[in-house]
């Protein structure tokens, strides 16, 4: 089929242009990124959107995110509330709704509405008591996180200013995580503090749906194929990650010795290894032990952590709000037995390789949207790991305010099994750390019917554990 001319379509009637415009991209060669679509018609929605739509759909505010940051001078309430509309109608993602039959073959479709609607609700504190306000406070970023957001019309986001006195706000953002990842926080910030200073700035080139439109075809076409191959292929022979009874979600604080970490970082920068990969190569000592009890008749000794990753392996998308998050499977050779030093060698390979590929939505191989992609590894629908773990090195919060003072508010614990686990129940734990200052803690998010809270912190203490061993006798067998 040739490329008809733009006024050929044009004369055509709405839902026949439509049409015309889809069977033709459907005959052209998938392009190797991402380019501007032509038309605003409707978009299907990526994998990991499906899935979190079904989720909504079954448990409704399941994938509400959301966090709030205190601005301390004099904040202009009209001009912040501008600056947030400028920057809705900067991002399609955030003018997006869902819709859709959340079980249908064809999964939900998005359609990028033309105009932003600010939902933003002010509430004055200033005259209450000084305990009443930080309680109302507490109470509504709580509540912020677990209130729905109704992706069908269009509201994905949510915003609400709470005024504590002449100079003191509080800002409380809700976004669905449909549509907003953990670098789409920075990007809105950042372009939040520039609508605020009156900084006119164009919209990004490519915008979410973009991506998601290409992905659909990519994942369709031979590079899409070429990539679900290679993950097969990869994780060959692996038994399915055994679901739990249920899920109920829990959350431990969870923290490393500093001497282990420190003394364990040197060993790995000495072989060739950043400190996640060091934390990795004794998270995989921890979780081979824990397989021999469980499983001693199980043949191969190889451990999968599965690790949240950015996705935006793509130039162009780094300017863009949505939900580009995957999980990439790391398959670490235990066999043998390994020293530390030894195991540092393997785990440096697997990661390097592991993150090479990106591309693959982990809805594509795992979970309910494994068919839909050519079908999945293994004989189960679940992971072929438990266990997931992220390093993360967080910048400072990018808003900057003319005279105002900027500070995250504690809020409610993320819910990252819900958005890295295609089968939540599958999932032992997700455990989240951040190096700073020479600490290493964070928190293990955990399924209550996988696991006791002493049982995800042993786990946790048994990384230094295997440092602080490793550290001492580097050449040593870790495994035996």
């Amino acid at each position: 089929m040739t490329a008809a001319p733009a006024d050929v379509l044009d004369g055509l009637p709405a839902h026949k242009r439509e049409l015309a415009r889809l069977l033709l991209q459907a005959q052209a060669p998938v392009p190797s990124r991402p380019e501007p679509r032509a038309g605003g018609g409707p978009v299907p929605a990526t994998p990991a959107q499906a899935r979190l739509f079904l989720q909504e759909a079954a448990d409704p505010g399941a994938g509400t995110g959301s966090h709030a940051v205190r601005l301390r001078g004099p904040l202009d309430p009209g001009t912040l509330a501008a600056a947030l509309t400028s920057v809705l109608g900067r991002h399609e993602a955030l003018r997006t709704r869902l819709d859709g039959d959340p079980g249908g073959l064809g999964g939900p479709v998005q359609h990028v509405t033309a105009e932003p609607y600010l939902r933003l609700q002010v509430l004055d504190l200033a005259d209450a008591p000084a305990g009443r306000r930080a309680a109302e406070v507490a109470r509504q970023v709580a509540g912020s996180a677990r209130r729905p957001l109704d992706l069908a019309s269009g509201e994905s986001t949510r915003f609400r200013l709470l005024r504590l006195g002449e100079d003191d706000h509080v800002l409380v953002l809700a976004a669905h995580l449909a549509f907003f990842d953990g670098w789409s926080s920075a990007v809105f910030l950042k372009d939040l503090s520039d609508a605020y200073r009156g900084r006119d700035r164009t919209p990004p080139a490519l915008q979410f749906p973009d991506f998601a439109a290409w992905q659909r075809r990519w994942l369709e076409g031979p590079g899409g194929a070429a990539e679900l191959g290679h993950w097969r292929d990869a994780l060959a022979g692996l038994p399915p990650a055994r679901p739990a009874r249920g899920f109920a979600r829990g959350h431990l604080p969870v923290g490393l010795d500093p001497a282990a970490t420190s003394a364990g970082f040197a060993l790995g920068a000495a072989e060739g290894a950043t400190p996640f990969m060091t934390l990795l190569a004794a998270l995989a000592v921890v979780l081979a032990r824990r397989q021999e009890r469980e499983d001693p008749g199980r043949r191969d000794r190889d451990v999968v952590v599965g690790t949240p990753a950015a996705g935006r392996v793509l130039s162009g998308m780094e300017d863009a709000v949505g939900q580009f998050t995957t999980v990439v499977p790391i398959r670490v050779d235990c066999s043998g037995r390994p020293s530390f030093r030894s195991l540092l060698g393997r785990a440096r390979t697997a990661v390097t390789d592991a993150l090479a590929r990106q591309r693959l939505p982990v809805d594509a191989l795992f979970g309910e949207g494994r068919g839909r992609a050519g079908g999945g590894v293994g004989d189960g629908a679940a992971p072929p790991y438990s266990v997931l773990f992220a390093l993360h090195n967080y910048p400072a919060v990018p808003l900057d305010l003319p005279g105002i003072s900027v500070e995250q508010v504690p809020g409610p614990p993320a819910r990252h099994l819900e958005l890295y686990s295609p089968v939540p129940a599958a999932a032992l734990a997700c455990v989240g750390l951040v190096e700073r200052d020479g600490r290493v803690s964070g928190t293990a998010e955990y399924n209550r019917f996988a696991a006791t809270a002493a049982e995800v912190g042993d786990l946790v203490d048994g990384v230094g554990r295997v440092l602080s061993a490793a550290v001492r006798e580097p050449g040593s067998a870790v495994l035996t």
